[in-house]
């Protein structure tokens, strides 16, 4: 089973409020490290962008579920 370490998460939102903000972020952190991960081996990548949109109507869990399937989406690709 691989292991991610992330040195630092970076998140530009718009219309929520630093609070939200926060609890994203650890929602987002909580996801990755709950979800397995289907990559072998050690990997390095310097740096990853997700651009996710919030649907209409969207929880903060719904959000942080886009941007966590994205992420591992992405990571899948790349390595």
């Amino acid at each position: 089973m691989a292991a991610i370490n992330i040195d630092r998460l970076s998140l530009r939102l718009s219309g929520i409020s630093g609070g939200d903000g926060q609890r994203l972020a650890r929602l987002i952190a909580e996801g990755l490290a709950a979800s397995p991960i289907g990559i072998e081996g050690t990997h390095h990548l310097d740096a990853m962008q997700v651009n996710v949109t919030a649907r209409p109507g969207s929880s903060m869990d719904m959000l942080s579920q886009q941007i966590v399937a994205d992420v591992l989406r992405q990571l899948e690709r790349t390595l």
